[in-house]
């Protein structure tokens, strides 16, 4: 008898230790991530062509297991919202406010689909790519932006 329990401990030991690499992508996200830095592209060639890197060290993000997300800054919870895995390639942020402070525009929500770059213990970093079209009175052609934001995080 204490053979067949001292086999189902080790066996239990033994699945708990698999490695982090063998983990699924949302074993490996859950967490709470400190930012390091965003980077934003945006160009509409021939007239712009502009990257802005923004530091987001004092900024944590809380993924949950419940799929639950916070975004916090120096203590103060910024955002709370919700994430998902699809094809462990693609991170969704879920309920991500688009208002952008703009009058009439609040409350318009939208999922934002990030391709995952790298998914390390310690660094995780996600790419969206967004394309626009803009009109602007006066100019024969619409101009179309290309937008591309990089998140980059550890822990």
């Amino acid at each position: 008898m204490k053979k067949i329990a001292f086999f189902v401990a080790v066996a239990a030991l033994l699945a708990s230790c698999t490695k982090w690499e063998n983990k699924s992508t949302e074993f490996k996200v859950t967490g709470v991530w400190t930012g390091i830095n965003r980077q934003v592209n945006i160009q509409a060639l021939p007239f712009l062509d502009s990257t802005s890197t923004q530091s987001t060290t004092m900024m944590e993000a809380n993924f949950m297991d419940n799929g639950g997300l916070t975004i916090d800054s120096a203590g103060t919870r910024l955002d709370s919202l919700g994430w998902a895995i699809k094809n462990d390639t693609i991170l969704t942020l879920k309920n991500v406010d688009l208002g952008l402070g703009l009058p009439g525009a609040g409350g318009t929500t939208a999922n934002l689909d990030f391709v995952i770059k790298t998914l390390e213990q310690d660094a995780f970093t996600f790419r969206m790519d967004t394309s626009l079209t803009v009109t602007v009175p006066g100019v024969p052609i619409p101009l179309t932006f290309e937008i591309a934001q990089i998140q980059r995080w550890g822990k």
